[in-house]
């Protein structure tokens, strides 16, 4: 049996629930093309408990152009609990076709005849694991549903929350097969010992730094030792980085990426060094307000902007600033990054000077 793994879809209301539910659409589509008889959602499907409140009957709307044969497994992750009401908790709502697995602390359903899944739904703290009761393996495959950060896995920064630290223990000391986990927004493959632990990643570029192709993973129940592959959501864009050089005299020079499309995130990172900053702002302004009619979303970060009074009109950097465009045949391959690096580190240095002197 095939099935597909998802996770951190953040399906929102307002200006993002066009984008969110375009990706939902498109993991509904995969389920059908690839003819899974399950599809696991690992949680943060919503982005918030106002989200669940408001969007659950469009959530459970879509998922009926499944077949029948395709079953759907929920499993709630912590934004579900973001913002929640009192002490409401997700089971007063219904998803449709999806089977939700929120029971504490833990929940077993037959996948298919060779495989079984263990739900463990999203908690604060899982260090009690080993006094949980689980029954014994029964069948070939144990696919264990989590939402949780497996330390190691990823750098997770070092404002990451440790609550919800899923220890690598807890898979092994219920004989799973493969550990399918949301949580962290980054896709990783890694195994454990006997343990394939699998992150799919976010589903969408949830926040801004995101970068790479949004994916689920598909995998088969009946291959052993299992193996997941990575399907990229086109649906989802990116969120690409675009370099920007801003010359002394204020000119912005940039190259877009060709292959950009309408749902991608277009970050302007800008360097340079200029007369005066305001003029510069008004420019990227102006810039990504255009962007944004083409993408979903584009803004632009001026922290590495230098200001540097009288530096267009300085003989010291006009005469550095044409020895750097002299040299720029020599540089070629994977030199051109080296070249623009040569530029910024050069007008340090003469900033440097310049304020030394003063």
């Amino acid at each position: 049996m095939n099935f597909i793994l998802c996770a951190d879809l953040h399906l929102t209301q307002g200006e993002e629930k066009e984008y969110s539910f375009s990706v939902l659409e498109e993991i509904i589509n995969l389920s059908i093309k690839e003819k899974c008889g399950a599809l696991l959602l690992a949680g943060d499907i919503f982005d918030s408990w106002d989200d669940v409140e408001l969007l659950h009957g469009d959530f459970s709307k879509a998922l009926e152009r499944l077949p029948r044969d395709c079953a759907v497994y929920y499993l709630p992750g912590n934004h579900e609990e973001l913002r929640a009401k009192g002490n409401k908790k997700i089971d007063v709502f219904t998803f449709g076709r999806a089977h939700l697995l929120a029971d504490k602390p833990f929940l077993l359903h037959e996948l298919s005849e060779e495989t079984e899944l263990l739900a463990v739904p999203f908690q604060s703290d899982y260090s009690g694991y080993r006094n949980w009761n689980v029954p014994e393996k029964k069948k070939p495959l144990r696919i264990l549903l989590a939402h949780g950060t497996v330390l190691g896995i990823t750098y997770t920064g070092p404002n990451e929350d440790t609550n919800s630290v899923l220890d690598d223990d807890l898979f092994s000391w219920f004989k799973a097969d493969i550990a399918a986990v949301g949580h962290l927004h980054v896709g990783a493959l890694e195994h454990r010992g006997e343990v394939l632990i699998a992150y799919p990643g976010s589903a969408r570029v949830w926040r801004q730094g995101e970068t790479g192709k949004r994916s689920v993973l598909l995998g088969k129940t009946e291959t052993f030792p299992p193996h997941l592959e990575p399907l990229t959501l086109t649906s989802a864009g990116e969120f690409r980085v675009v370099p920007v050089y801003v010359t002394p005299e204020g000119v912005l020079q940039l190259d877009l990426p060709q292959e950009s499309s309408s749902a991608d995130w277009l970050h302007l990172d800008v360097t340079g060094f200029v007369e005066q900053e305001p003029p510069v702002k008004e420019k990227l302004d102006k810039l990504c307000s255009e962007l944004k009619k083409k993408h979903r979303e584009a803004n632009y970060n001026i922290e590495k902007l230098s200001v540097l009074e009288g530096v267009s009109t300085h003989p010291l950097a006009i005469s550095f600033l044409r020895a750097w465009e002299n040299a720029k045949p020599r540089y070629t391959g994977e030199e051109p990054g080296v070249y623009e690096l040569a530029r910024q580190q050069g007008l340090l240095e003469l900033k440097d000077y310049l304020e030394g002197r003063k």
